[in-house]
């Protein structure tokens, strides 16, 4: 299976909302902490992000040979002061793509621009019950600081608690 990861672009926005709408509908994002279908306002919106060379903010995109968004991997650090040198992260693999490698090389690609921009730490939250992405968090040398009760609502309104991950960018 042929995949590439590069950085998100101008013209990505409208394959990543239908990444995004895609893995909603089919329950895929159970555990992530918004649960809003993507629309106009969020292609405009990311188009512009990821047009712009925002030190603090960036995305990664993992596509299949014939150029579908199968995976996205964002990094925003939008801190200053005492803050500045941290970003937190989050991640996303198209259901039919899991445990392939994707994970890792869009992680992977995402921690080594950040420590080329000068961060110095990443965070990231998941659901204890995301077992692939507590495995992947891990697996990359993230390790956990902490655990929030009830740190996520699900659909159904049940509450399940979440790991704080954390790992400094050497």
């Amino acid at each position: 299976m042929e995949v590439s990861i590069r950085m998100a672009r101008k013209g990505d926005a409208k394959g990543v909302v239908a990444f995004w709408n895609e893995a909603l509908n089919s329950g895929h994002l159970k555990y992530t902490g918004n649960n809003r279908r993507r629309g106009k306002a969020d292609i405009k919106k990311f188009d512009e992000s990821y047009s712009k060379r925002n030190r603090g903010s960036f995305s990664f995109l993992a596509l299949s040979g014939e150029g579908k968004i199968i995976g996205v991997s964002s990094f925003d650090s939008g801190r200053y002061g005492r803050t500045r040198h941290l970003g937190g992260m989050g991640w996303s693999v198209h259901q039919s793509y899991t445990r392939k490698g994707i994970g890792t090389m869009l992680l992977r690609a995402v921690l080594e621009e950040a420590k080329r921009r000068g961060f110095k730490r990443a965070e990231a939250e998941a659901a204890v019950e995301n077992i692939a992405s507590v495995r992947l968090a891990k697996r990359l040398g993230f390790r956990i600081e902490g655990r929030k009760k009830a740190g996520l609502v699900l659909e159904n309104g049940r509450y399940v608690d979440t790991y704080i991950f954390g790992k400094i960018l050497r």
